[in-house]
């Protein structure tokens, strides 16, 4: 087959072939330029509509297939203004500690001490100590994304500890850029308000990172982000 006859077979998996063949007539049979492009801007406002909400939902897993970074927390993995993309999963792949007593909503600093180590990027945690036992991070483990409830907004981190306890799996999370692990912070006219380290609930968990698109959220965080706190202060 040559290539006339494969763009020819490729047409119909166009949606737009199918608004030209059976939309316009009805909508625009005098062929008006104006309402020709009205009518596109609106189809493919609810074709991205459709690919974002039903079958990327259905293929990945998740309700929130794609989400932008907006911080520099995962640097240099990941930049403020990437698209991640996301997969939905109950099974996360990184180490693991075995513990005996409930962890849901309780601090970690009631049954854990933190351990540092000396990097590049200057002193870290790298470690918890649990039960006398020490566990170190993993630096490698799965980039997962969870919803903050103190700043109302998804957090993109590394997992580098999984907690398995009697009342479920509970993870530990960092920021790459990050000397400590999370810690729920909100900026407030004070300075920050933070709360100790809550695990997060693997069954919570939004999503687990693919890949990602670099700096195409850029235009979305100048509009919805940049520029109110520009306007509103």
């Amino acid at each position: 087959m040559d290539s006339k006859g494969i763009r020819e077979k490729l047409k119909w998996l166009d949606p737009f072939t199918y608004v030209d063949l059976y939309v316009m007539p009805i909508i625009n049979p005098g062929k008006n330029k104006v309402i020709e492009t009205v009518v596109d801007i609106f189809f493919a406002f609810l074709f991205a509509f459709i690919l974002y909400n039903f079958i990327f939902v259905f293929i990945l897993g998740t309700s929130a297939p794609l989400v932008i970074v907006y911080s520099g927390s995962m640097e240099p993995v990941l930049y403020r203004g990437d698209v991640v993309v996301l997969k939905g999963t109950n099974q996360i792949d990184v180490a693991e500690v075995n513990v005996d007593f409930p962890v849901g909503n309780r601090l970690v600093s009631e049954y854990a001490e933190f351990g540092y180590a000396q990097t590049e990027k200057g002193l870290r945690q790298a470690a918890i100590k649990i039960n006398n036992k020490e566990y170190l991070f993993d630096s490698s483990g799965p980039i997962v994304v969870y919803n903050s409830a103190l700043r109302h907004q998804d957090i993109i981190h590394r997992a580098v500890l999984k907690l398995n306890a009697p009342d479920g799996a509970f993870l530990i999370t960092f920021g790459d850029n990050n000397p400590v692990i999370d810690e729920d912070c909100r900026q407030t006219p004070s300075g920050y308000n933070c709360i100790s380290l809550y695990p997060v609930p693997v069954k919570s968990l939004i999503g687990e990172y693919v890949f990602h698109i670099p700096f195409i959220g850029h235009l979305k965080l100048i509009l919805f982000d940049d520029l109110p706190k520009l306007i509103f202060g």
